[in-house]
């Protein structure tokens, strides 16, 4: 592993627990957790989003470090997460604004970064 900077360390840091707090408050924390149900959240996360992020990263990612190799697998795995969530919306039919709305920007950050990450120069060639 290696420190590319404070702000870094702390945004990740950051991101890691505000994604905690957030399955925290869908899974446990009322009324939040009533409105999910566990019976529509059928998707086989196991048959297609985890081999299909192993066959992105061995496809793509051309390190030998594990770590980089475990990273590049947290990357593909995350871009993957959106389809479960549009196959919920598919199934609900009835979609507020701000659902779309947010699945449509979290689509759009995940493709940008997947872009920027394989697309510009990395701190660590230098």
């Amino acid at each position: 592993m290696y420190f590319v900077s404070f702000y870094n360390t702390i945004m990740k840091i950051s991101f890691i627990g505000c994604t905690i707090y957030i399955i925290y408050l869908m899974r446990f924390k009322k009324p939040y957790c009533l409105s999910y149900d566990p019976l529509a959240d059928d998707f086989p996360y196991v048959k297609y989003l985890l081999p299909g992020a192993l066959i992105a990263t061995i496809f793509v990612h051309t390190e030998t470090k594990a770590f980089e190799i475990i990273w590049s697998y947290t990357i593909w795995l995350e871009a993957g997460a959106i389809i479960p969530q549009l196959r919920m919306l598919t199934k609900i039919k009835d979609v507020e604004n701000i659902t779309g709305n947010y699945v449509a920007a979290l689509g759009l950050y995940r493709f940008f970064y997947i872009c920027l990450l394989y697309t510009s120069p990395s701190p660590r060639d230098s």
